[in-house]
């Protein structure tokens, strides 16, 4: 029977942040913005008591930049210190200045489909709630079929509110980019690993790359979020917000008025 190397925790610290060691680079996330560090950006990681520090290289002279993560397990973040500070002895040349290479990714699509998620879960067990109350009150008429109707039309009702919020396009890049979003000129970079690549650069200068489907000439318009500029896509591409809220309102209301219909079923029950 092999030995397996322990595997390198992952530390959950105050506000939800979170620093771990995917054996490349550090990932530190926070609420609203993920920083990827390579390895060859980090000088040191320290630990002492609860809090753990990755501090990066810096030019001579220079104040290095320290990432901190507070009200971590004390043993874990020995465990993290010591597994990270083995793999820094394994970089070959660490780079001058550590800031440089890291990477920061906005969260704020990722939120949004967690608070989704929450909220469909707490529709649906509202819901439930909801028509097992009307299920007692209707028992009070032992009108079995009227029972089973309830339980039906809840239901596909609340799969049409279901898909009609998944569907809903609130928050996402292809909503925010026709009235938020940045158009540049994207010029043909070559074809890499099967795609056809085009290169344009953000705000703060940061070269990106955007493969549509096919060829589509020297150069093209690309429109991203400039909160997240991966997300970048052709301006031809981009449809009308009139059009994406088609299905919201479709499947919304429709699951809307099959649960008004419930509700209104009761007091015809009863008082029938």
């Amino acid at each position: 029977m092999s030995i397996m190397p322990p595997s390198v925790p992952v530390l959950r610290g105050r506000r939800d942040t979170q620093l771990q060691f995917d054996g490349s680079a550090l990932v530190l996330r926070r609420r609203d913005k993920e920083h990827r560090i390579p390895l060859a950006a980090v000088a040191r990681v320290h630990s002492a008591g609860r809090v753990v520090e990755v501090e990066l290289t810096a030019p001579p002279g220079g104040r290095p930049a320290v990432h901190r993560i507070e009200d971590v397990g004390e043993d874990a973040g020995r465990a993290f210190t010591d597994a990270v500070t083995t793999a820094l002895s394994g970089v070959p040349e660490p780079a001058a200045d550590g800031s440089a290479l890291v990477t920061v990714r906005t969260l704020h699509d990722e939120n949004r489909q967690i608070g989704q998620r929450r909220a469909i879960r707490l529709g649906w067990l509202a819901l439930i709630l909801v028509l097992a109350g009307e299920t007692v009150l209707l028992t009070l008429t032992e009108d079995a079929e009227m029972i089973f109707l309830v339980w039906i039309c809840g239901f596909l009702g609340g799969v049409c509110v279901h898909i009609g919020v998944r569907l809903t396009p609130f928050g996402k890049p292809v909503w925010r980019l026709p009235k938020h979003g940045v158009t540049v000129l994207a010029r043909y970079d070559g074809y890499h690993d099967g795609m056809h690549v085009y290169a344009f650069t953000d705000l703060n200068g940061k070269q990106y790359g955007y493969t549509p489907p096919g060829y589509r000439g020297d150069t093209i318009e690309v429109v991203y979020d400039p909160r997240d500029p991966f997300s970048g896509t052709e301006r031809s591409l981009l449809i009308g917000r009139g059009i994406m809220l088609l299905p919201l309102i479709l499947f919304g209301g429709l699951g809307g008025l099959m649960l008004l219909l419930i509700l209104a079923m009761i007091p015809a029950a009863l008082f029938a």
